[in-house]
């Protein structure tokens, strides 16, 4: 009977626990968040396609509303746009460098004095 029972402390030295890798689970969490970006950024972009077709007309009274809040309603949502394409690009270039590393004898093995100096 003793011979079925397996050590906790044998499981655990085999790898990680559950077969992830802290980097796997880092590619995994950029992943999520790039796709979340990805969804934001959709959203964001149909929004100024209506503020600039000029559908939007909220007022507590009635009246119709002035041209000028929408132009300025679609210049932040413009803004918020190009902050999530520069946090799309942020995110995929970390994403490719835990995915593929850049080579280390590239980066620092190069001498940089010329070869006919002494």
């Amino acid at each position: 009977m003793p011979e079925k029972v397996a050590s906790l402390d044998e499981g655990l030295q085999i790898g990680t626990p559950f077969g992830t890798a802290p980097e796997e689970l880092r590619v995994a969490a950029i992943g999520s968040k790039i796709e979340f970006a990805r969804s934001e950024l959709q959203t964001v972009q149909a929004y100024i396609d209506v503020v600039y077709a000029g559908r939007v007309a909220v007022t507590t009274d009635g009246s119709e509303l002035p041209a000028d809040p929408l132009a300025h309603l679609g210049s932040v949502l413009s803004n918020y746009e190009q902050m999530l394409f520069d946090q799309i690009a942020e995110l995929e270039y970390k994403q490719e460098m835990l995915l593929f590393p850049p080579d280390e004898e590239e980066d620092g093995d190069e001498d940089d004095t010329p070869d006919n100096e002494v």
